[in-house]
């Protein structure tokens, strides 16, 4: 159960990127808006299941496994935590300095205008927080838990992980006219508080990953 647990405040975390956030209701403003919405979700999903995947397959090898393999796997984890703390400490930095109004760079805001399906998926792919999903995935095989466990824990980590942004586009689908006033809205708020609340979302998990993979090192 604490598996479990671990998995979907890592996926919670992860569905709170602001940048993820802006650029997906950035998306339902284009002119193919649920059609490109629905390509970055299958862009995220997929950059999700590999990343997870791969990142699983390394950790549960028969090496990692043993007692030496095992201290490998919990310094990675640490490594994962120390980035993202890394990351936190920049946006700190740079919290105050002056951000285009649309929350995404000029180059981005200028391809969104002519987005299409094939590139919204890229845009999922890219989008995708690559360092959360691969710490929820050794955290998993730290726990040398049975096939089918890490299986339910990564169908945790994408369900919660997705949920914003899936929530986000069922909004949208259902109350289009709506869901326009109220999701630019949404936008502006995380333009502002955006680097803050990706301050606090990097700590918290890069905090959480260095004590966790420390002690696990302690104990072993």
């Amino acid at each position: 159960m604490t598996l479990f647990i671990t998995i979907a405040v890592l996926g919670l975390l992860a569905s709170l990127s602001p940048t993820t956030i802006v650029v997906f209701i950035l998306l339902l403003g284009t002119a193919r808006a649920r059609a490109n919405a629905a390509a970055f979700l299958i862009g995220w999903s997929a950059s999700l299941t590999v990343v997870f995947v791969f990142s699983y397959a390394i950790g549960g090898t028969h090496h990692a496994k043993q007692r030496s393999g095992r201290i490998v796997v919990d310094v990675v984890e640490i490594l994962l935590g120390l980035g993202l703390v890394a990351v936190a400490a920049r946006h700190w930095r740079t919290r105050n300095e002056p951000r285009e109004s649309s929350g995404v760079s000029k180059s981005l805001a200028t391809r969104l205008d002519r987005m299409n399906p094939i590139a919204a998926t890229m845009v999922g792919v890219l989008e995708q927080p690559w360092t959360i999903t691969a710490a929820a995935a050794v955290v998993v095989a730290r726990h040398q838990s049975a096939l089918l466990i890490a299986a339910l824990a990564f169908l945790v980590f994408t369900l919660v992980s997705t949920a914003t942004v899936g929530l986000i586009y069922l909004y949208y689908a259902r109350r289009p006219g709506q869901a326009e006033a109220r999701l630019a809205a949404l936008r502006d708020r995380l333009v502002q508080s955006g680097p803050v609340l990706l301050v606090a979302v990097s700590l918290a998990v890069g905090v959480y990953l260095i004590v966790d993979g420390a002690l696990a090192i302690l104990r072993s």
